[in-house]
């Protein structure tokens, strides 16, 4: 976690996030070239959580990542995770206990959240930049595909940061137990 004075150095941020229909320029370079947009991604992940620039582009970077997982670009969803990520399911949840590990099984892990709903939307609301952290809250309704039950819920999930990229998610149902989790307080 960042230092200031001491103290840990936090920035709370509010989204306003838009669906997007296809791939936006950025993310065909990041898909395209993913070197430079590694290169890139590391380089803003040293500027400090209060940086404009840094909040900017966190923001753009986890409001293109939603609108891709939305229309099933897993791609471009994990264009800034590490190939070999640790991705941890939610305590309580459908997939609690699982861990999927590397790229092509949280994608499995998605194909069948996904199969599991007839609709779902996940809207992120808020991101809580630590440094080496980053807490995202996300607004999530589904329906079930057999059921016909909507569910709706506000969940959190703690993305740590090696060099700009994902390299663990770990998802919580209960978002003052993320902040507990992530060391901080509501």
């Amino acid at each position: 976690m960042s230092q200031e004075n001491g103290q840990p150095s936090v920035h709370r941020q509010r989204l306003n996030c838009r669906d997007h229909p296809r791939r936006s320029l950025d993310e065909r370079i990041a898909t395209r070239f993913p070197a430079i947009a590694g290169s890139l991604t590391a380089r803003v992940s040293r500027l400090h959580p209060s940086s404009k620039l840094r909040q900017q582009v966190l923001a753009r970077a986890v409001c293109s990542g939603f609108a891709a997982l939305q229309r099933g670009d897993f791609e471009a969803a994990l264009a800034n995770y590490d190939p070999d990520v640790e991705w941890h399911g939610a305590a309580g949840g459908l997939d609690e206990g699982r861990v999927a590990r590397g790229i092509a099984e949280v994608v499995e892990g998605f194909r069948d959240y996904y199969e599991t709903w007839e609709r779902l939307e996940l809207r992120p609301e808020e991101i809580i930049d630590t440094g080496d952290e980053l807490i995202i809250f996300v607004h999530e309704v589904a329906r079930g595909r057999k059921s016909g039950v909507v569910v709706e819920t506000d969940t959190a999930a703690i993305n740590t940061l090696d060099h700009g990229r994902v390299i663990q998610v770990r998802n919580y149902l209960d978002r003052s137990e993320a902040l507990k989790a992530a060391g901080l307080q509501e």
